[in-house]
């Protein structure tokens, strides 16, 4: 939904309406699972993704029809066996149910609302009554301040999930779609160099917030890194962090030994979610020595992803940064599930 979200508020604010796709039931190796979303424009512009192919083709054209006709929603359901998905040029096959529903712009403050709170980090919720028999879908938001509208029951079964990813609640004999937006992490870049240049990068593209700091002004400046929430230039690398948790991601990439020793210690001291430490063996082995010296565990340092990022055979700035950002992506869709 996040993807989607600022598209849509654009379009509601020119009075237009605008159909909002979601998938909300998948089974087998759909190419895209629960919670994927889709935004349809009245031009037929398409922003986001359902999955592609014949899926994708055929929501795209029933959003096209929702925007011509005076109906408000439709399901959709594929079933794309594997022979199919092979016939397209797809790896995937499985079943997928789209929930399609045009968003009129009166329906503005909710998404404003909605964007809000998500922004400013409170994991609100969209929440959706699914249709059975005649009755059409029902959107509501939940973690918003404005939670009349959801039952206190059905409130207290989304919220005790605790979960980052959509999911199905029954309340009442009705199913609810219930989709968490929950930011994707914030990716702390100690170092401005050329490897975490890249990183940025590849990060911001991906989804991450991203942080940079450094000791050299010339290096870490927002013409240099414009994608990054906040650039920091430091006196020394002796107070990088101050409370860190799950969702935040620490990149140790400055030009010294001594300098990634300090940042490590200090990142070992919050509760990141990941902590990785760019360097050779023998670094990474001196920097574990003098670090189980000054009273750190074995099992603190089992937390450093060192060497860092996955191994693709990477050797330049660029290459090292896309295999730091795979290795990211890798985790937090490891805490995703």
């Amino acid at each position: 939904m996040r993807y989607v979200l600022d598209t849509l508020i654009e379009t509601l604010e020119q009075g237009e309406p605008a159909v909002l796709g979601a998938i909300v039931h998948s089974s087998g190796s759909a190419p895209r699972t629960s919670g994927a979303r889709m935004l349809v424009l009245t031009d037929g512009t398409l922003v986001g993704s359902v999955g592609g192919g014949s899926v994708e083709g055929t929501c795209h054209a029933e959003a096209r029809k929702l925007l011509a006709n005076g109906h408000t929603y439709k399901e959709v359901k594929c079933d794309l066996s594997a022979a199919a998905a092979a016939e397209e040029g797809m790896v995937c096959g499985g079943a997928v149910c789209v929930l399609l529903q045009k968003v009129a712009p009166d329906a503005i403050e909710q998404f404003r609302e909605l964007r809000h709170c998500y922004r400013n980090g409170t994991r609100p919720m969209l929440v959706t009554q699914l249709p059975v028999d005649d009755a059409p879908p029902q959107m509501m938001t939940l973690g918003t301040g404005s939670d009349d509208e959801v039952p206190a029951a059905l409130r207290e079964k989304a919220l005790a999930k605790n979960k980052r990813v959509s999911f199905i609640v029954t309340h009442a004999g009705k199913d609810f779609f219930v989709e968490p937006l929950v930011q994707q992490g914030t990716v702390h870049l100690a170092g401005a160099g050329h490897v975490a240049l890249a990183t940025a990068h590849l990060a911001s593209y991906v989804g991450f917030e991203v942080v940079v700091m450094d000791d050299r002004q010339e290096f870490a400046n927002k013409e240099r890194y414009p994608q990054a929430k906040k650039v920091r230039v430091l006196e020394k690398f002796d107070d990088c962090f101050s409370e860190l948790g799950a969702e935040d991601y620490v990149v140790i990439v400055t030009r010294g030994h001594q300098y990634d020793r300090d940042v490590l210690a200090q990142a070992l001291l919050t509760e990141a979610g990941y902590i990785g430490m760019i360097g050779s063996s023998s670094k990474r082995k001196a920097t574990y020595a003098s670090l189980l010296g000054s009273g750190f565990t074995e099992a603190d340092l089992e937390r450093v992803h060192s060497p860092i990022g996955l191994s693709i055979g990477s050797d330049t700035p660029q290459e090292i940064g896309l295999s730091i950002v795979a290795e990211l992506v890798q985790v937090r869709a490891a805490m995703n599930r």
